[in-house]
């Protein structure tokens, strides 16, 4: 059974990959490994985008850390740090692939409180800056007012191509 201190690492680890999302989002995916990260903000062709390489590499890492926790003396709370990054994932699989860019598309779904995480996407594929984070995006004032819009856009996180159309 989980004691308190493991759902504690579980949340711990879940809070802390917001950051570290962004860091990643902007100094690895739009900095050295852009020529993978160019194809999630151009018009995609075919189901498939060579940004999609870099979920299969993290979760090749999270299996690598989870078989540490379980095997190596003294690294059982990789287990727990897993479960985290893993829950994490989870949401960021529903908001930005399902969700923003609707890649399910017999799952289209309308959520009134994922918008502002759609609108924050739209925006960071408009500009192709900030904001880089995901669950948690914050747009400085300056893209806000960029973007000249005022009123709440519509549900779009992303090139039209990419985005569900507007029901």
């Amino acid at each position: 059974m989980p004691t308190l201190h493991t759902w504690l690492i579980v949340a711990i680890a879940f809070v802390v990959m917001e950051p570290f999302t962004y860091l990643v989002h902007r100094f690895v995916m739009h900095g050295f490994a852009i020529g993978w990260h160019r194809s999630h903000h151009a018009v995609r062709v075919g189901r498939f985008e060579r940004n999609d390489l870099f979920p299969v590499v993290f979760a090749g890492l999270a299996v690598l850390a989870i078989t540490a926790g379980f095997n190596v003396p003294h690294l059982g709370q990789l287990v727990s740090v897993v479960a985290g990054v893993g829950a994490y994932g989870a949401a960021y699989l529903f908001v930005h692939d399902v969700y923003i860019h609707g890649r399910l598309p017999r799952l289209r779904i309308h959520v009134p409180l994922l918008d502002h995480l759609s609108q924050a996407h739209a925006l960071h594929h408009r500009f192709g800056g900030e904001p880089y984070g995901m669950l948690l995006p914050i747009v400085p004032a300056s893209v806000r007012s960029r973007s000249g819009r005022t009123a709440r856009p519509s549900r779009s996180g992303s090139m039209p191509s990419q985005v569900p159309a507007e029901r």
